[in-house]
């Protein structure tokens, strides 16, 4: 007994320290890997083997998450490595390329799974407390500069990328929203140190980013619409069908939402395992189950407005936003792997890629000068506004989850149109690119002028009233980062 004793004390010691931490980390990362490769070989046998569907996700989603958080060591967002991991197994030379096992119709499931979570965790992440309280400065950041850049970005690449007018604003949306999984941790960290307590800045921009995100989400919803309408629809048929999917994606998100903030019973032992379980059936149930009904946006908006409405009444948001985070981080390693495997270099050409970091240059340039104009008569002096503009700037989550839906859409048909499929790969490409281009330098640039166009809680000017601040709204923005 004294060995094991003291073999589990000098173990104890050992992971206390910096070094013994890294061990028990790494030791953790390949005892999850082992076990879950033998656990799918256990369930599914010869499909978990090389050269198959199972094995090549499994390899590709390891690998990604592996080089992720080797990129985060270094300080570089982890789904840059995710995509990249995805990328090159799909690109890799001969019969070595495992991208190409990977099943389409598995693929494409299982990243609007990651998707509905996503679309959960944004739905918490609302803060309407926020909203009513600053309700035009939130709204005129998170929809004046989106919907600029969309119009732009659309227009640009109407006539340079040559894509019909509904597929170039469909383009628009999807590389308009900013990243709320770049953008909120920086925020927090500011939080932390002490900056921005002047009158709240990196609340309020964590509050516009959800917001942002919510209205690119429902906007690519509409624009999908118009895309892809019903066969044999008439012209009348297609215009009203971006206001029907409104209508049925709120109607129905707020009819659950209120269901779920009403059961399980307050007595349930279980309520808030129960409640996760449900949000998360509901939220799949919504955005498949719609889509069989070609009503692809209705599902998507339903997801978003249920998490927000069943919110506002649950004790336990907290705790249900931990069990949402602990499916995102296996989440988020499906959506951007599986997304770097969806791009085949190959099909790339230069003009795709020059043609696309205009749109997304040109596109910035305009987003930010709306988000300065969006903040002009607020509070904020000249640096914090400067400083808003800079976190307007990192593309990422909502690039990925939504940059490849118009692609899978083309592919689900039974002989996909030629031009349709070049069009989604345009516009997948240009997602792709819009979050390496954008992600790191977004980073850099709020964690560099944070501390330098931000005052500090040290300095003697004396703060303004802070009509941005809520209780524990930093403790909220954690569990809810996107």
């Amino acid at each position: 007994m004294s060995f094991v004793s003291n073999l589990q004390a000098k173990l104890d010691e050992f992971s206390a320290t910096k070094h013994g931490a890294l061990c028990m980390q790494f030791l953790t990362g390949v005892l999850l890997i082992l076990f879950s490769w033998t656990a799918c070989w256990s369930l599914f046998g010869d499909e978990c083997l090389p050269e198959s569907n199972l094995f090549g996700i499994l390899l590709t989603c390891i690998c990604g998450k592996l080089l992720g958080m080797l990129l985060g060591l270094i300080r570089i967002p982890p789904l840059i490595g995710m995509i990249a991991a995805g990328i090159l197994f799909r690109n890799l030379p001969g019969k070595a390329s495992l991208g190409d096992d990977i099943h389409t119709g598995w693929s494409s499931t299982l990243r609007t799974g990651a998707f509905v979570i996503l679309l959960l965790r944004a739905g918490l992440g609302l803060k309407l407390n926020i909203l009513r309280k600053n309700k035009v400065l939130v709204t005129c950041l998170s929809v004046l500069p989106c919907v600029i850049e969309v119009i732009v970005v659309g227009t640009i690449a109407k006539f340079l990328l040559k894509l019909p007018w509904n597929w170039s604003i469909l383009l628009g949306f999807v590389i308009a929203g900013v990243s709320p999984a770049v953008v909120i941790p920086s925020m927090l960290s500011l939080v932390a140190r002490g900056y921005g307590e002047r009158v709240g800045v990196p609340t309020l921009v964590m509050a516009a980013a959800t917001a942002d995100n919510a209205f690119t989400i429902t906007g690519f919803s509409v624009a999908l619409t118009f895309v892809f309408p019903e066969e044999d629809s008439s012209l009348a048929m297609v215009i009203l069908k971006g206001p029907l999917e409104l209508i049925i994606g709120i109607s129905c998100g707020i009819l659950f939402g209120y269901l779920l903030s009403y059961i399980p019973p307050k007595s349930s032992e279980s309520r808030v395992t129960i409640q996760c379980t449900l949000l998360c059936m509901v939220g799949l149930s919504a955005v498949f189950g719609l889509k069989r009904f070609t009503y692809s946006g209705a599902g998507v908006l339903a997801a978003l407005v249920m998490s927000t409405v069943a919110a506002q009444t649950w004790e336990s948001k907290s705790e249900i936003s931990a069990y949402l985070q602990g499916l995102w981080l296996f989440g988020e390693t499906l959506l951007f792997t599986l997304v770097g495997a969806q791009v085949d270099l190959s099909q790339l050409t230069w003009s795709i890629v020059g043609y696309g970091l205009v749109c997304l240059i040109i596109g910035i340039m305009f987003r930010c000068v709306v988000a300065y104009g969006s903040v002009t008569f607020s509070k904020l002096n000249l640096k914090e506004k400067l400083f808003v503009c800079a976190s307007w700037t990192p593309k990422a989550t909502v690039q990925a989850a939504i940059g490849s839906i118009a692609l899978d859409t083309v592919m689900e048909a039974e002989v996909p149109d030629k031009d349709e499929e070049l069009y989604g790969i345009t516009v997948l490409c240009i997602a792709v690119l819009a979050i390496i281009v954008t992600s790191p330098p977004g980073a850099a640039l709020i964690t560099i002028l944070g501390p330098k166009l931000l005052d500090h809680k040290d300095d003697e000017t004396k703060p303004l009233k802070n009509e941005l601040a809520v209780e524990n709204v930093e403790k909220e923005a954690e569990d809810n980062t996107v």
